[in-house]
Parts: structure tokens; C-alpha cells; sequence
């Protein structure tokens, strides 16, 4: 009686806690977009938003991520599906910022096999690193 009691307070939890971010595995959800200033960098965009998309991906348990649009000022529309080892990116030229804040240790502090095929930003509580979709070799953008 007792396991049956704790399990289901357990199950209750997981699905309030997940209520509470109002994530759902598999559907997307639009969580806050970030416009830069004029005149800032793409690079220095990204690093000021990172800390922000650190936590929304904290909070939401799950990658977030967004498209980059514009040649200056830019602007990044983030959200998530839910997972927490994938976020579903349009598939154009436009590069993209991936934000892994739910990751433990900084072995999942790298572009994943189908990140390497376009340029983009990969941003965990340890760093921001960019890549530019050609070479296997991550530039660090900075670190935390």
C-alpha cells in the first residue's frame, strides 16, 4: 500500500511539474523571442541572451532553441518540443541557437552529428560555442 501511495504522489509531481512549464514532449511551444540592438554582433547577441535561454531551458527541462532572422538587428523566436537531447529547427540556411541548459556535465557540451550541418550556436551553463556549418572545428564564443 505504501509503494502504490508513493508512486502515485511521485506520478502527481512529475505531471504537475510538467503542467507548470507548459511543456508537452513533442508539441511545440513558443516560449519568448529576443530582438539585438542595432549594430551589436551576432556573437555578442548570442552571449547576452545565453543566460536568459539558460534558464528557460532549465525550467522547462528541455533544450530550447531558435532560428536566427536578420542581418542586423537580429532576432531569435525561442522555444521548445519538450526533449531534452533535440529541438526542432527549420530546415533553411539561416543559422540557428541550440540551448542545452538541462545538460549535467560538460561531456554534452558539443554540437550534436546533425547540428554539424549548418552554422549555429550551441549554448550550456558552461559556454557559448559557434560553428560554421563546413568544419568540424567549434570556435568558443565565450564561457560562464
Amino acid at each position: 500500500m505504501r509503494a502504490v501511495l508513493i508512486t502515485t504522489i511521485l506520478a502527481i509531481s512529475s505531471v504537475a511539474a510538467a503542467a507548470d512549464t507548459g511543456v508537452i514532449h513533442g508539441m511545440t511551444v513558443a516560449l519568448y523571442q529576443e530582438e539585438s540592438n542595432p549594430g551589436e554582433s551576432l556573437d555578442d547577441f548570442v552571449v547576452g541572451i545565453a543566460p536568459r535561454a539558460v534558464q528557460a531551458s532549465k525550467e522547462a527541462r528541455a533544450t530550447v532553441c531558435g532560428q536566427v532572422e536578420g542581418g542586423g538587428p537580429y532576432l531569435v523566436k525561442v522555444k521548445t518540443d519538450g526533449y531534452t537531447s533535440t529541438c526542432d529547427l527549420p530546415t533553411t540556411a539561416l543559422p540557428y541557437v541550440l540551448v542545452n541548459g538541462t545538460a549535467v556535465d560538460k561531456r554534452e557540451n558539443h554540437f550534436s552529428q546533425v547540428n554539424w550541418q549548418r552554422a549555429g550556436y550551441l549554448v550550456t551553463p558552461w559556454s557559448v560555442k559557434h560553428q560554421d556549418g563546413q568544419q568540424k572545428r567549434p570556435r568558443k564564443v565565450s564561457s560562464f
